[in-house]
């Protein structure tokens, strides 16, 4: 009975362990950035970033959903290796175009985000590395859908040490600021991704079909309004603090949800990678209490991390930034939630794609976007950077609303979501949350962060014997364990 949710978890913690190093550099870079950067340099580069991160996520999330599922849909053989340098040399020849443009559309972005072309360089260094981030992307998305998890690991590691070499290069030891962090990003991305590629080709030859990319664009196209609508809904909450408060609220709001994505990062992402692939591949339903157990099991495990962050931000605080950072402290509980429902979300988002419904995505997010923005209009203007944080939690709250009634209605086959069980993962952790702010405050000493962390590990003992994961749940846990245990016995 416990195959299926054997085989996600197995595959789950391995694609993890090569999603966080893949994702390592971003973190042990954050500390140089806050430490050479003032926070108006902060708020530069993560304006900057809303805009390469929003064009790198319209062009891979659709690519690598679209790309995943046209995998599957043929044979193993060559109608597979066709689809992979298909998607590949389309996604070279964007990246291309990409390349020659940079410089004209970061000079016109610059003007558009800053009032001067002052930033001309800055953007066009991260248009120049999202055109090659692409190409690392897929070929990461090759390698999971060939579920080969050591290479994801070789390669993400190769990542980590292209970035915080460069970075050290251009932005420590030349002092390039703002400009040496894209710099750095452009260099590390221009040897792996094109060497990825090599290697990709090589190993399936070059072909192309028109037919295969046409598949792919007509199910990758509707995410790019979509991870445009979404992305621009950060875009609005900065937008609105560097109007109406400062570029230094900008830096310390991006400085929250830059710590609060790392959930996202290395756990979301990381469980999404292997549940989409499960999915998608599978082409029927599995057994609902196998499928059901995983999920919920994901949502203990990123809540009880979201709960351990929150917690604990008044020492993260204390280790990586400056004492300019510490209004985002009453930010991180609101940050940190709304990244737990993200993560929940992306249920209902992978079963309307299994439908191939994707369509309806875009209007989801275009109904999000308008809540959010009045959302964030109000509430940036009453409560500065913590309206920021509510806001986004606001519309958090509303589009998984929204995508979950719309999953009802398209995937009436499918499991829909239990917002009972996943409100006794949640409520306690926010309970448990209320009481350690209670006890602990802001206070950053060593016996004090030992009881945040028994606070944190007391929820997920407690949660994973409550109605949460359920008796079913622990029923399929229990059964997994021996064999779990079997293996690790026989590893050497």
């Amino acid at each position: 009975m416990a195959s299926e949710a054997g085989n996600i978890i197995k595959h789950g913690w391995l694609f993890m362990v090569a999603n966080v190093v893949n994702r390592a550099a971003g973190l042990l870079l954050l500390p140089l950035y806050t430490k050479v950067l003032t926070p108006p340099e902060f708020g530069v580069y993560a304006l900057v970033v809303v805009v390469s991160d929003l064009l790198a996520v319209m062009l891979m999330i659709g690519m690598s959903n679209a790309f995943t599922a046209v995998y599957f849909e043929h044979e193993e053989g060559p109608e597979r290796r066709r689809v992979v340098s298909t998607c590949l040399l389309a996604l070279f020849g964007v990246s291309v175009a990409m390349i020659g443009l940079s410089y004209p559309a970061g000079l016109a972005g610059s003007w558009a985000m800053f009032g001067s072309g002052e930033h001309a360089t800055v953007m066009a260094l991260a248009l120049f590395g999202v055109a090659l981030t692409t190409l690392f992307e897929l070929a990461l998305a090759y390698y999971r859908v060939r579920r080969r998890s050591g290479l994801c690991l070789a390669v993400s590691l190769g990542k980590v040490v292209a970035l915080l070499g460069f970075n050290v290069v251009f932005l420590w030891a030349m002092k390039l600021g703002v400009e040496g962090i894209f710099l750095a990003n452009a260099g590390s991305f221009a040897v792996l991704g094109l060497g990825l590629m090599a290697v990709i080709l090589r190993e399936n030859g070059v072909g192309f079909s028109w037919p295969v990319l046409k598949r792919v664009g007509t199910l990758g196209l509707p995410y790019m309004p979509q991870s445009l609508l979404d992305i621009a809904n950060n875009f609005v909450a900065r937008w609105l603090l560097n109007v109406l408060l400062t570029t230094a609220a900008v830096g310390i709001f991006a400085f929250g949800m830059r710590l609060a994505q790392i959930l996202y990062m290395f756990l979301t992402a990381s469980f999404l990678q292997i549940w989409s692939v499960s999915r998608l591949e599978s082409g029927r339903e599995t057994d609902s209490a196998q499928a059901d157990f995983v999920f919920h099991l994901f949502v203990t495990v990123l809540t009880t991390a979201a709960l351990g962050m929150a917690l604990v931000s008044p020492e993260i605080l204390w280790l990586i930034a400056s004492d300019a950072y510490a209004p985002v402290l009453p930010c991180m509980p609101f940050l940190v939630l709304a990244f737990v429902l993200h993560g929940v979300r992306m249920n209902p988002e992978v079963a309307i794609l299994k439908a191939r419904r994707v369509g309806v995505l875009p209007w989801i997010s275009a109904a999000s976007l308008a809540v959010g923005t009045g959302l964030a209009v109000v509430m940036v203007w009453r409560w500065g950077v913590l309206g920021a944080a509510l806001a986004n939690l606001g519309r958090e709250v509303f589009q998984i609303v929204v995508t979950e009634t719309v999953r009802r209605r398209l995937c009436r086959d499918d499991v829909p979501l239990n917002a009972v069980r996943v409100g006794w993962i949640v409520a306690p952790a926010m309970a448990a949350y209320a009481a350690g702010a209670y006890l602990f405050g802001d206070a950053v000493d060593p016996a004090v962060t030992a009881q945040k962390v028994l606070l944190t590990l007391a929820f997920l003992g407690v949660t994973l014997f409550g109605p949460g994961i359920g008796p079913v749940g622990r029923g399929v846990m229990m059964k997994m364990l021996p064999r779990l245990q079997r293996r690790a016995a026989s590893t050497p």
